[in-house]
C-alpha cells in the first residue's frame, strides 16, 4: 500500500502529473489532501466516463453490439461495456472519451508478454521468408536483398532480448 507523501498513514489520493514525458507522482493521505484543497468526493474513472458520455452526441440510429446486445444508451448509464465487441462496436463514441482518460493514448501502448512477442517475431520471420521466395522466384534481388535484411534485423533482435 502507498504511504503519504507527508505522513506514514495509507495514500488516498494520487496525482499524476505528466510534464515533458517526466512523471511526478504525488500521494497524500485524506487529511493533507483535504489541507491542500483537493475534493476527495467520488472520483473514478467511470465519473469521468460518465461526465464525457453526457457530451456524447445522440446518433438517429442506436447502436446496438452484435455480440452481447448492449447499446449506447446502457453505456451512457453505466459507464460499462458489455464485452470486448463493444470497443469495436462503438468506437467512434468512445476515440474521445478513452484519449481524454489515457493522456491523449486512443491505442494501448504497454507491455506484451515475451511469449507474444517472440510469436509475433516468429510469425514475422515466416511470412518475410515467404516474400524473399517469392521474390528470389520473381528475380526481383534487390527486393530480396531488403527482405533478407528485415529477417537479419529480426533475428538479431531476438538474440538480444533472450539473453
Amino acid at each position: 500500500m502507498t504511504k503519504c507523501d507527508l505522513c506514514t498513514n495509507p495514500a488516498e489520493f494520487h496525482d499524476v502529473q505528466i510534464t515533458n514525458g517526466v512523471h511526478k507522482t504525488t500521494n497524500l493521505c485524506r487529511k493533507h489532501a483535504e489541507e491542500a484543497g483537493f475534493n476527495l468526493g467520488k472520483i473514478d474513472v467511470s465519473i469521468v466516463l460518465e461526465m464525457d458520455s453526457l457530451k456524447m452526441k445522440e446518433s438517429p440510429v442506436a447502436l446496438t453490439c452484435p455480440d452481447c446486445n448492449y447499446t449506447i444508451a446502457q453505456y451512457k448509464e453505466t459507464s460499462l461495456l458489455g464485452c470486448p465487441t463493444c470497443y469495436k462496436t462503438f468506437a467512434n463514441q468512445l476515440k474521445h472519451i478513452i484519449s481524454n482518460v489515457q493522456d491523449a493514448h486512443i491505442h494501448h501502448i504497454g507491455r506484451a508478454p515475451a511469449e507474444s512477442k517472440s510469436i509475433n517475431r516468429h510469425l514475422e520471420v515466416r511470412r518475410l521468408l515467404k516474400q524473399l521466395d517469392q521474390a528470389v522466384n520473381h528475380e526481383k534481388y534487390e527486393q530480396a536483398a531488403d527482405i533478407r535484411d528485415k529477417i537479419r534485423e529480426l533475428h538479431d533482435c531476438g538474440e538480444q532480448h533472450e539473453d
